[in-house]
């Protein structure tokens, strides 16, 4: 099995020849200027709308995340609660 040594050099060499060959964004959509010009063009706030999508894509998950866990914890309780109940027996004469 090779050591570590010997693999790390062509990962290395990988890495720095694809950042090396990444292409730098242009323009991203919140910069200020392209967003402005987009709202005058088009009367449609564009970096409101990727706020907002942001927002939702973050809430969402985190709603199921927490949706998750409370039924979780309602589960844990309703077992907890009936095992402390005592066990009825129904004695019959």
């Amino acid at each position: 099995m090779p050591s570590s040594r010997t693999l790390r050099s062509p990962l290395l060499v990988a890495a720095l020849t694809l950042a090396g060959l990444a292409v730098p964004a242009l323009a991203c959509p919140l910069c200020s200027e392209e967003a402005e010009q987009q709202q005058e063009e088009t009367g449609v706030n564009v970096a409101m709308g990727y706020s907002v999508s942001v927002l939702l894509m973050i809430a969402v998950p985190m709603s199921m995340v927490g949706g998750l866990g409370y039924a979780l914890y309602r589960n844990q309780q309703q077992i907890a609660s009936s095992e402390a109940q005592p066990k009825r027996t129904d004695v019959r004469d």
